[in-house]
């Protein structure tokens, strides 16, 4: 009856569009489709050739006849499979499906020519993306390719295919194509069938070592033979064999930055692979994979049963996805999720052991280690690991490991100071071990706060701009006031103290008034150190005066100190003027011109540093401390050995 009907379902060149000339997304991509036509044709070798505006594909496969061609070649949509031809004849599983790959190259360029040669008959022809679009335009039902002139055809085995009027600017990047090949195709080089199946980019063959990740690989899982044969080729230093109906592996890196490529690519991924050829790719976040642990992965899983000949195809029109609600991905996607869930339970244990193994390198932290009780031990495992994880470079680990290591002194003191709870009067040896632990751990927090102070004022001292110098003192040392003397390390703030002065001063107004006539500002500062109040003043950089000048100032301070102590009560407490100058004062260029100005203003209880003073004293002092807290330290020893070893 179907004679009888006035219906009729055509196909329209335009669909053209949609099945594959707009599908494909990058260069590698495309060439894939090459490279799988050039396998199913039984080629042993396939070269490719990048240049400046072209790519030559050529193969020594079987060919194509000119029936080929047409039957085959121009048929969009032929299934060979459903032809009697699943295997080739040289027993290769074949890779086409749906018949829509050569499409592809249209995604890259605007004009393929096409040469071949079968059984020494010679064919070729020209496709231009224009005329297929012309034709589309037309209304046209099929498409006409030119004819290549048999003289220009000089292959005679195989097929070459030229691609011209190239559109993506990747095209002339042969290394990175070779790399990215590599990763799509794990039959490259292998001699699994009755012939190998090598590919070469501009004369350089692609090999496993282009993957780039196996010799990234810290521990590996692997499924089956397959998987078993691979960890030999990575440097994975420990293999777990595991049971699937998938085979290959699955592996962890030691950094994630291991899994940046040489080109900028992110190898962070697993990649699911049908009959050699990359299927699913990104499958991490298919399965919806964002742990830390899961930054750290990298993988290739093969389940060629999810491509059966007698079922739908499970893969999408460009062949670059899985269908994700398909019976067999859904099932497969199970089975791999299970598999990182106990790879991601199993790792972090490695981890926390391969950080405490790298810690443990240094002969003093291993003799420190064996110092830790039981639970502290687990506890140091699990810190050490957890570092070992973090996304730094190793030297930034440094203070971490360094920082935890007084983390657990800590709690080796408290856990004494615990102890001493249960001690008899009489147990001599046991409060010394708790005091002596202290000192310890005192010491070298003394030492890592010197050390910090000392970096401080090395920075400090190469700021040689005087306006720059005097913009951070000001803003840094009355909060900080170490800098003027490590025993004021502390200072307090007494508010009522502090607003009497500036209050007193500033209600001053001649004394004010000349003051700022003269310097335009006043940078006065109170605090409080052991019971001694402090009066601190910064002259401007670069104003320069002299003793007396400075005299006459500070006994203006002096009598309204004076003044507030002796109406509080407090007069026979101690205070100290102390005023910052950037530059040498005018007389001390005169014979004994220090001592005389010293002399004259510890009269008012005052004295006078330059900056750069101020810096250099700061700096011996905290030098001193940190030799002396250095040599006090056993804790020191261990710590500086992880700087210098790991």
């Amino acid at each position: 009856m179907a004679e009888n009907s006035p219906f009729r379902m055509t196909i329209d060149l335009n669909v053209l569009n949609h099945l594959g000339i707009k599908l494909y997304s990058s260069v590698p991509a495309v060439i894939s489709e090459a490279v799988a036509n050039a396998w199913d044709a039984d080629a042993e070798s396939v070269g490719i050739d990048v240049a400046t505006g072209k790519i030559i594909i050529q193969d020594d496969g079987h060919g194509m006849s000119v029936d080929d061609i047409n039957r085959k070649f121009l048929t969009v949509g032929y299934q060979r499979r459903k032809n009697g031809e699943a295997k080739t004849p040289h027993g290769r599983p074949v890779l086409g499906r749906k018949g829509i790959g050569k499409l592809s190259l249209f995604s890259i360029a605007d004009t393929i020519e096409v040469h071949s040669c079968r059984g020494g008959e010679r064919s070729g022809l020209i496709l231009s993306l224009p005329g297929i679009q012309a034709s589309i335009a037309a209304g046209e039902k099929e498409y006409v390719p030119a004819v290549v002139p048999l003289a220009e055809i000089s292959i005679s085995q195989g097929t070459r295919i030229e691609i011209r009027d190239i559109r993506k600017a990747t095209h002339n990047a042969p290394g990175p194509l070779r790399r990215r090949l590599a990763r799509r195709f794990s039959s490259i080089g292998q001699v699994k069938y009755e012939k190998s199946f090598d590919v070469h980019v501009n004369g350089v063959p692609i090999t496993s070592e282009d993957r780039e990740y196996y010799k990234k690989v810290e521990f590996i899982w692997t499924y089956g033979d397959l998987g078993e044969e691979i960890s030999k080729s990575t440097s994975a230093t420990q293999v777990f064999p595991r049971e699937a109906t998938f085979s290959g592996w699955i592996g962890t890196v030691k950094s994630a930055g291991d899994l940046a490529s040489e080109d900028g690519d992110n190898l962070n991924d697993i990649q699911i692979m049908i009959r050699g050829r990359v299927a699913q790719e990104k499958t991490l976040q298919f399965f919806g994979e964002d742990g830390l642990y899961a930054s750290y992965v990298v993988g290739e899983i093969h389940a060629d049963w999810l491509d059966d000949d007698e079922k739908e195809d499970v893969a999408t029109s460009n062949r670059q996805a899985l269908i994700e609600d398909d019976d067999r991905v859904v099932r497969l996607r199970a089975e791999i999720q299970a598999e990182l869930k106990h790879i991601q339970n199993k790792w972090t244990d490695l981890r926390n052991k391969e950080g405490s193994k790298e810690a443990l390198k240094v002969p003093e932290v291993d003799a420190w280690f064996k110092t830790l009780g039981a639970d502290q031990r687990n506890k140091a495992t699990q810190m050490f690991g957890k570092i070992n994880t973090l996304k730094l470079d190793p030297s930034d680990k440094k203070p971490l490991f360094k920082f935890s290591v007084l983390a657990f002194e800590k709690l080796k003191l408290r856990d004494s100071l615990s102890r001493l709870d249960s001690l008899s009067d009489s147990d001599f040896s046991g409060f010394l071990k708790a005091f002596e632990d202290h000192d310890e751990l005192e010491a070298q927090l003394y030492y890592e706060i010197s050390k910090g102070r000392l970096d401080l004022i090395n920075s400090f001292e190469g700021l040689t701009e005087e306006n720059s110098l005097e913009k951070i003192l000001q803003k840094f040392l009355f909060q900080h006031l170490w800098l003027l003397d490590p025993s004021w390390d502390r200072a307090a703030i007494d508010p009522v103290m502090e607003k009497e002065v500036k209050k007193a001063v500033l209600n001053d107004e001649e004394f004010v008034g000349e003051y700022m006539e003269t310097i335009g500002r006043v940078d006065i500062q109170y605090r409080k150190s052991g019971g001694e109040h402090l009066i601190i003043e910064l002259k401007r950089a670069g104003r320069v005066c002299d003793t007396d000048e400075l005299f006459a100032q500070v006994r203006k301070y002096q009598r309204k100190m004076d003044q507030l102590l002796a109406g509080t009560g407090r007069s026979a407490e101690a205070y100290e003027i102390i005023c910052l100058v950037g530059k040498d004062l005018k007389d001390w260029s005169e014979p004994q011109g220090r001592e005389k100005s010293r002399s004259i203003l510890e009269q008012a209880n005052a004295r006078v540093m330059t900056y750069q003073q101020l810096i250099g004293n700061a700096r011996r002092a905290y030098g001193e401390y940190l030799e002396a807290s250095k040599t006090a330290s056993r804790i020191y020893a261990i710590l500086d050995a992880i700087d210098a070893s790991l």
